[in-house]
């Protein structure tokens, strides 16, 4: 009786915790315009149907073929079509793992570190309309390397904050600045897109780009300090693998528990099977004795 009544809790638990685990098998993330949109940005939401680096990237391709002809590639014009697009793709806003997406990396940000919610992966990234400085900025560069343009993240300020991400592009013989995120507006300096170490000589020039933006004290405190990476280097490749590991690992667990499962069934079954065997042997043995009797 105990046997049995520990065998059917057991396989009680197992169920639940395989209906817990396929959740985010299930369930699909869905993208809702949150009300951190301020509509000043140049967000379309039209271009939210690219959920993939391979979507947005065609469509890019599309915009930047309807008017270069050559097979050779326009490098300046492509990173034009492609930072137009990333802007208008996303608007500034955390884009994070919830239970759903990803169990294991949700309950492990709750528990022991925020930012481990914080999402990287570019297709995951382009699940939502919002995106930080360096979610966005992701998106661009990995576009970019697709097409084998020179490209490189740089941080700018403190981990402890105030910071700020954005990218290098290389043409024309040396790096431009591009900013997806925080959009500034260009047409109000003459030198613009040039690179972070010639702003950092005129910084007054490159502050009227960003005036109304960013406050000038955060802007000064964020160009104290700059952080280059190398060229088409991934900014956050631990992170990545991280994520995709426990990601993978969500699928990995239904799995287990249905393993679980049949085996607590297996278990259950052979060993009363074995015993009615068993006492049908005892039973016709006994009837044998009371015939020979």
């Amino acid at each position: 009786m105990f046997l049995l009544k520990s065998y059917k809790i057991r396989l009680f638990i197992y169920l639940i915790l395989l209906a817990i685990s396929i959740t985010p098998i299930v369930f699909s993330t869905v993208s809702n315009l949150k009300s951190s949109y301020n509509n000043k940005e140049l967000f379309n939401i039209e271009l939210s149907r690219f959920k993939s680096l391979e979507g947005i990237t065609a469509h890019i391709d599309g915009i930047y073929s309807a008017t270069h002809l050559s097979s050779e590639i326009d490098t300046l014009a492509y990173i034009k079509a492609t930072s137009d697009i990333v802007k208008k793709r996303f608007y500034h806003g955390l884009s994070e793992y919830s239970i759903k997406d990803n169990w294991i990396t949700y309950i492990g940000g709750k528990l022991f570190w925020n930012h481990l919610v914080a999402i990287v992966d570019p297709d995951d990234i382009l699940d939502y309309n919002q995106g930080l400085c360096s979610q966005q900025t992701i998106v661009f560069l990995e576009i970019l390397k697709r097409k084998g343009i020179k490209a490189r993240w740089v941080g700018l300020g403190y981990k402890a904050g105030p910071g700020h991400f954005l990218a290098e592009v290389y043409y024309h013989g040396k790096w431009h600045m591009y900013d997806v995120n925080l959009e500034p507006n260009w047409e109000k300096i003459i030198n613009h897109h040039e690179s972070i170490a010639y702003y950092k000589q005129y910084q007054d020039s490159l502050f009227l780009a960003y005036d109304g933006i960013i406050a000038r004290p955060i802007f000064d405190k964020i160009m104290e300090k700059v952080q280059y990476g190398e060229v088409n280097e991934f900014p956050a490749k631990n992170m990545l693998l991280f994520h995709r590991i426990t990601k993978f690992t969500t699928y990995l667990v239904p799995f287990f528990y249905i393993f679980l499962i049949l085996l607590t069934l297996f278990k259950h079954r052979v060993p009363s099977k074995i015993i009615e065997k068993t006492a049908s042997k005892l039973k016709y043995k006994e009837k044998e004795v009371e015939l020979t009797e």
